[in-house]
């Protein structure tokens, strides 16, 4: 299998695009850690689902938007593993709303969770890769263009961009792999559990070349290839996974 014998960590694994990457690596041969900021019943869920594929991972609690939480999440895994080879760093959370109207407190807690997450996990990840490893950073359209409603996510977003071709660049000497992914609207529970979403589907559809939405398998099909050695070449690119709906406008 792709990636038998490595240790990965994805943060905000316990839904959505985060769970459906997490279960695919495992199904590849991967040792997963799950990371979770408060679904716990969630994440168990994944645990569950791996262990019955006979796959192995483990969760750790944290909140990546915090810088101590993180390096403790980073010292388990040391303890625990000695290394990693593959981060993904899927976790976000941003407060919406117009970016005229966003307070210090707004800024603070959006781009905490959203970018210096990544910058956090990133440093913590690069020294237990002394052989080198990949780090995937999962970002939206938010960082290109102005979305109703973002405010201060979009900006939190282009900083993802920023940051992960700064990180590409600094650590491809050391053999670590920097790439992001940016999906278009995806398939989740949290997209059905919004109001009028019917209505979202089937705008989002018929702008879409390829006629569907993104699924979150999608996404971790793609992800898991920026992880392999047939991808060494590709560094701090960001693929976009939407069925052509970036580039039809």
């Amino acid at each position: 299998m792709k990636h038998d014998g490595k240790i990965a960590l994805v943060t905000g694994a316990s839904r959505g695009i985060g769970k459906a990457i997490a279960l695919h690596l495992a199904r590849e041969g991967a040792e997963v850690v799950l990371n979770y900021r408060r679904s716990k019943s969630e994440c168990e869920a994944v645990l569950e689902e791996i262990a019955d594929f006979g796959g192995s991972a483990i969760a750790i609690r944290a909140d990546v938007g915090h810088a101590e939480k993180t390096e403790a999440m980073f010292h388990v895994i040391n303890d625990e593993y000695g290394k990693l080879d593959i981060l993904i760093a899927n976790a976000s959370f941003g407060i919406p709303g117009n970016i005229l109207d966003a307070t210090n407190r707004y800024w603070d807690i959006t781009f905490n969770a959203t970018s210096r997450s990544i910058l956090h996990c990133a440093i913590n990840a690069a020294n237990l890769m002394p052989n080198g490893g990949n780090i995937v950073t999962v970002t939206s359209y938010g960082g290109q263009r102005v979305l109703p409603g973002y405010g201060v996510v979009g900006p939190a977003k282009a900083a993802v961009e920023g940051l992960t071709r700064s990180l590409a660049v600094e650590l491809a000497p050391k053999n670590i792999v920097v790439n992001g992914v940016m999906p278009g609207i995806t398939d989740t529970k949290s997209l059905r559990a919004i109001e009028n979403v019917d209505s979202i589907i089937e705008r989002v559809t018929n702008d879409t070349p390829a006629g569907r939405l993104v699924t979150p398998d999608d996404v971790a099909d793609v992800v898991s290839f920026l992880c392999t050695p047939a991808a060494s070449m590709i560094v701090g690119q960001f693929i976009i996974i939407d069925g052509g709906a970036f580039i039809k406008g």
